[in-house]
């Protein structure tokens, strides 16, 4: 098997069954460095692509072979528009693609793949822990 280099944050079984791939990425991005950083983003989805069909993921994760894959890419102040059209293409680059398509018909390491983008903010992440905190504190829990 050829060497892949790949980078995924965590790899999580969900209750259905599924495998999710999670893709971390942080922010925020100058603009000077947004393009590049969109292109990076873009190739380690390419290599998750790669990874799953080829049998590596199952190979180093043995859990996920057989099961439908998400990958998620989950990212925190980045351009949140610029990150969805991203993962959007990439989701449908893999549905257009014929050789993807057949080696997913054919199931060998997993029968489906999703792309996904899950997005916030500091702002939104520190209102969460702030509200979080009240209600503990409200309910005498502690911090």
């Amino acid at each position: 098997m050829t060497e892949v280099h790949l980078k995924i944050d965590y790899v999580t079984q969900m209750p259905d069954g599924s495998c999710r791939l999670v893709l971390v990425e942080t922010g925020p991005w100058p603009e000077e460095e947004k393009q590049a950083n969109l292109e990076r983003v873009a190739g380690r989805i390419s290599d998750c692509f790669a990874a799953i069909l080829n049998g590596f993921l199952a190979e180093r994760f043995p859990q996920t072979k057989g099961k439908p894959i998400v990958i998620e890419v989950v990212s925190y102040d980045t351009p949140r528009l610029e990150v969805d059209i991203l993962v959007a293409k990439a989701g449908n680059a893999l549905q257009a693609s014929p050789e993807a398509q057949e080696e997913l018909r054919r199931a060998r390491f997993a029968p489906s793949i999703r792309v996904e983008h899950t997005w916030s903010s500091f702002e939104k992440e520190l209102a969460k822990r702030t509200i979080w905190g009240r209600i503990k504190r409200a309910l005498g829990l502690g911090e």
